[in-house]
């Protein structure tokens, strides 16, 4: 039974999708914690300011604008008692996040698709707190390994921006952002005709998590 004496621990969950964030708390309130949840970063920032949180476990794309990347390097800084957990659908943060490099390296990093029972989510929260780490996700059979440029334009896409939009982050021409598509769906195993649609396939395998940066 919890008591002054043995304080539940408390956890922050933050994801941007409302089903994702209901199911990952529920889960860790079965196995003990005491959970808060957050729908964006900077409500996740003032529930850290103000709960005194254990453990945060956060998404990595939280959508336009500020990144799950950049919560857990403030995290990191400014409370680094608080122990950190990566929540994603992607086994390479390249996938998910513009600035990878800000993730600190003292985060135990999960991916959604392969935690097979809430009981491997709860050892991983107790890991962090503990100060351990985990950054690399080890693929399967089934995974596509792409470049880091590569990632860049597959994370555009998946944000639904054109082609020309491709070419002027890239700070190409079109036709090079053309080519460079054609080599993405390539690596990708994905056939590029008229009959086909790679943008949508590509799009999937993001989705899904089957895709790995070298």
């Amino acid at each position: 039974m919890d008591d002054e004496t043995h304080p539940r621990l408390r956890v922050i969950v933050a994801d941007d999708d409302a089903f994702t964030t209901s199911l990952v708390a529920d889960g860790l309130r079965s196995e003990g914690f005491e959970v808060v949840t957050a729908g964006t970063v900077d409500e996740a920032w003032r529930l850290v300011r103000t709960t005194d949180p254990h453990a945060l476990v956060s998404d990595l794309n939280f959508g336009a604008g500020v990144t799950g990347a950049h919560l857990l390097a403030r995290v990191h800084a400014e409370a680094p008692w608080v122990g950190l957990v990566v929540l994603t659908s992607h086994l390479s943060p390249e996938l998910a996040v513009p600035n990878p490099a800000d993730i600190p390296d003292d985060v135990v990093y999960l991916v959604k698709s392969r935690l097979k029972a809430v009981g491997e989510l709860a050892g991983a929260v107790r890991r962090a707190i503990g100060g351990e780490s985990l950054t690399t996700v080890e693929p399967d059979a089934d995974t596509v390994t792409i470049t880091a440029a590569q990632a860049e334009v597959l994370r555009l896409l998946a944000s639904g921006v054109s082609t020309r939009a491709v070419a002027e982050h890239r700070g190409t021409s079109v036709r090079a952002a053309e080519t460079m598509l054609a080599r993405l769906y390539t690596a990708l195993g994905i056939d590029d005709d008229v009959d086909s649609n790679p943008r949508v396939a590509a799009v999937q395998m993001w989705q899904q998590g089957r895709i790995t940066v070298r």
